[in-house]
């Protein structure tokens, strides 16, 4: 597979001040409504994104940002856009693992900008991998590390939950009237205004967001890591950092949605029926798969476990199984058991965590909230 990458101009960059934190923040805003596709919070999503890549040095998790555009003049007019608030941006039309070895070294510590119409598996397969930042791929008898600050454009959403969850989705909507023309000079004085603005901003700032210790309350994992360093990049206005939880809350929930009706924590959702059954002091794996089965078929969903896969999921959860006579292998509800399918319970969310006021396990999980 071939890729075609487009490298920005990499003319050494003036610092120019700003005057704060701010009026630096609302100028990026007022550029980036340029787009009439960009609504006001994804807008404000992007100025976040864009401050944070100026210190990738300091981030634990993979900066990514994921839009979707189905308009392909609008993404083009997008990327032409934000690449203006990027030192260096690489573009590039396609993508796989054996191109991502090729890119320059220029473009690890820059953001690379992935154009691509079709959320492919190959797609996917690659953000996966870019997914884990440290980790290393060998390649032609070389260690490459692809961990790279992103921003993927694609004309329908991302599948793959591992990658949603760690992404910081953007929605590009179609206009009707005409878009803006906006000409490559004006984008070359934009771009060179900016970029000098943010190289000032991250020379100021470098000690403050190293030291920076904020926290997003209320968020779940990972949207609450997220969370931390698009706030962490905001060193001097509480009301910004106050902004970011306010702006993942909706993902947030969609990813507690999500995890709470996967089928790991459908799975769990059964043993915790089970357990909530007081003369019940054991359960078969297969009793776990016919209660999990129900839960699926109650909610409209066609999917169904057999014991060997339930057996698989218990056991990833640390609910080892054990040789129950000759009713086969399943689960003793000793205390601790019971306590730990409480708590797996709570950090999945399921749904019914709450559900019995008289079980000791759920009030103590309903006491850490």
């Amino acid at each position: 597979m071939e890729a075609q990458a487009k490298m920005a101009s990499a003319d050494p960059i003036e610092a120019i001040d700003f005057t704060s934190t701010r009026t630096l923040f609302d100028e990026i805003c007022d550029f980036l409504t340029l787009h009439p596709g960009l609504t006001s919070d994804s807008v404000q999503k992007l100025v976040y994104f864009a401050l944070a890549l100026q210190f990738p040095e300091f981030w634990d998790i993979w900066p990514f940002a994921s839009v979707v555009a189905p308009d392909p003049v609008g993404s083009t007019l997008f990327l032409r856009i934000f690449a203006c608030l990027c030192i260096n941006p690489v573009q590039i039309g396609e993508i796989s693992l054996d191109t991502l070895c090729t890119l320059p070294q220029s473009a690890l510590s820059s953001l690379l900008l992935i154009d691509q119409l079709a959320a492919t598996r190959e797609l996917e397969r690659v953000l996966q991998i870019m997914s884990r930042p440290g980790s290393l791929i060998f390649r032609k008898g070389e260690f490459h590390d692809v961990s790279i600050p992103t921003l993927v454009c694609t004309a329908e959403p991302l599948r793959d939950r591992w990658i949603l969850d760690q992404a910081l989705q953007i929605t590009l909507t179609p206009t009707r009237g005409p878009l803006p023309k906006v000409d490559p000079e004006t984008l070359s004085e934009f771009a060179r205004t900016f970029r000098g603005k943010l190289l000032r901003y991250r020379e100021v700032n470098l000690a403050k967001v190293r030291a920076s210790q904020f926290e997003a309350a209320g968020l779940g994992s990972p949207m609450r890591e997220i969370a931390n360093m698009l706030g962490r990049c905001i060193v001097d206005d509480p009301s910004l950092r106050r902004l970011v939880p306010m702006l993942l809350q909706s993902q947030d929930q969609d990813v507690r949605t999500r995890r709470t009706d996967s089928v790991h924590a459908v799975v769990i959702e059964a043993a915790l029926f089970l357990t909530h059954q007081i003369k019940r002091s054991k359960a078969r794996v297969g009793e776990v798969a016919t209660i999990a089965n129900g839960i699926f078929k109650g909610r409209g969903d066609s999917i169904q476990l057999d014991p060997r896969e339930v057996g698989n999921h218990l056991r990833a959860s640390g609910l080892f199984s054990e040789r129950l006579g000759r009713a086969g292998r399943g689960i003793r509800f000793t205390s601790a058991i019971r306590r730990k399918i409480h708590e797996l319970a709570r950090a999945f969310d399921v749904r019914s965590i709450q559900g019995e006021a008289r079980c000791e396990f759920c009030l103590e999980c309903k006491a850490v909230k």
